[in-house]
């Protein structure tokens, strides 16, 4: 069972009682579709929802940030388990029936303006998924094929990716047909992480001070200016609160989410700290995003570099399947009564202009660190941390929580705010920057 069968497999179910310790949600729980899936395969989906490729650029974010990131990534890993227990508490308060899914949760509490919005940030991450892929595909093929001799360019490279992943995308109907990409996803990142702890500790052996004179190995405590963009790429990476509710709907014990999203978020919580403080322990200011840029050329590099470039190959179905559903849904293909064929080709021509679409923009801007962090800032800050809380806030009444609980909600939703809006700002300067030629890509 994957993150993308939840979406379809879980509706075909039979109704189950579920206890609830709410005074209302009993009859909630009852109602609601009785899961088939164990606490542990829950466990499973959640850790394979967040552990992706952002892992990898995560050193990064610590070199910007100093280590006090590790203190920003820590709160972050709290404020996405809260936030994420009361996202899954909005869906059941009404104590009569549960909501389905994220935009369920922000119409109930504003209407058609909330599904908008919250519809807005989600389309702008099943789109800028598959863009912030491609450039990393591009990046990685481009660093493979130069060490053969090969003179195509990144630019050509990305065109090449994207013409031959618009063919599976057409051809793969619905969720349910690529669904098992996601544990090869979590699995390859993790895989990744541990070649490049083991391979950055022996190479830091071999690093000579003298070769960066301007201390570019050399490490900050902190820097204040750039904690929002630092806590924007933290949020890309627990991104992922779109997909849980289908998730919780999955599980045959649904008063188990709170403890199976904290254990999932903990699990990918070590696996960030382990892969951001040895990155950025090892290489310092001159760390790169993705992080396995760094290592030496040779046997290790080039195996995790084909392993994580067959990861995010393999994911950019899953996100464009998801948007084109989307536009299929509402040009309502299925119900037109179209023939077979007619409609395999309307298909196909919206398939291949999505995928045009994103070509486009990775061609224009391939700069895989920066459009993490706008991604981030832009979409999973407010969708992860802000939204759920406001949405909680909505639905059940600010005079229902306590004023201590209430406090630290507030305070969560003016750091995911704050962090949003300013490190979006910082991100597109970074942005422009690297369009520029005034920073590494």
């Amino acid at each position: 069972m994957t993150k993308t069968e939840i979406v379809e497999k879980f509706e075909e179910v039979d109704v189950e009682s579920v206890a609830s310790s709410g005074p209302h949600e009993g009859d909630a729980y009852a109602n609601a579709p009785a899961g088939k899936a164990t606490d542990f395969q829950a466990y499973v989906n959640v850790v394979s929802v967040l552990a992706g490729a952002g892992t990898l650029g995560l050193p990064a974010a610590l070199r910007d940030a100093g280590w006090v990131g590790l203190v920003i990534l820590a709160l972050a890993c709290a404020m996405a388990v809260y936030s994420n227990q009361k996202l899954i508490k909005c869906l059941y308060y009404d104590g009569r029936n549960r909501l389905r899914e994220y935009p369920d949760v922000a119409a109930a509490a504003f209407g058609l303006p909330g599904r908008i919005v919250v519809t807005f940030f989600y389309n702008s991450i099943a789109l800028g998924g598959p863009v912030l892929y491609l450039i990393l595909t591009g990046t990685n093929i481009e660093d493979l094929a130069s060490s053969v001799g090969s003179t195509i360019t990144l630019k050509q490279w990305i065109m090449i990716a994207a013409a031959i992943m618009v063919i599976p995308i057409i051809l793969t109907k619905t969720m349910r047909e690529v669904a098992f990409l996601s544990i090869f996803g979590a699995l390859s990142t993790a895989i990744v992480v541990f070649i490049v702890m083991v391979a950055a500790i022996i190479d830091s052996k071999n690093l000579d001070p003298v070769t960066y004179p301007d201390n570019s190995t050399g490490h900050d405590a902190a820097i204040p200016r750039n904690l929002p963009i630092a806590l924007a790429t933290f949020a890309f990476s627990y991104g992922g609160n779109v997909i849980f509710p289908h998730v919780e709907e999955s599980m045959k014990n649904k008063r188990s989410w709170n403890k199976i999203i904290f254990l999932g978020v903990l699990t990918v919580t070590v696996l960030y700290v382990l892969c951001s403080t040895t990155g950025y322990a090892v290489y310092g200011h001159a760390v790169l995003s993705p992080i396995y840029q760094n290592l030496p050329g040779g046997a290790t590099r080039t195996i995790s570099t084909i392993i994580i470039t067959l990861h995010v190959l393999l994911a950019i179905p899953l996100f464009m399947t998801t948007f084109n559903l989307q536009i299929e849904s509402a040009l309502k293909l299925d119900s037109r009564g179209l023939s077979t064929k007619t409609e395999w080709l309307y298909r196909a021509i919206i398939r291949t202009l999505s995928m045009v679409l994103v070509a486009t923009i990775a061609l224009f801007f391939p700069y895989f660190g920066q459009m993490m962090s706008l991604l981030g800032a832009l979409s999973d800050g407010m969708l992860t941390f802000v939204f759920p809380l406001v949405f909680y806030l909505k639905l059940y009444g600010i005079n229902k929580v306590g004023k201590i609980e209430l406090f630290f909600m507030g305070l969560i939703i003016i750091i995911g705010t704050a962090g949003s809006a300013i490190g979006t700002v910082d991100a597109v300067k970074e942005l422009a920057k690297a369009y520029r030629g005034e920073l590494d890509k």
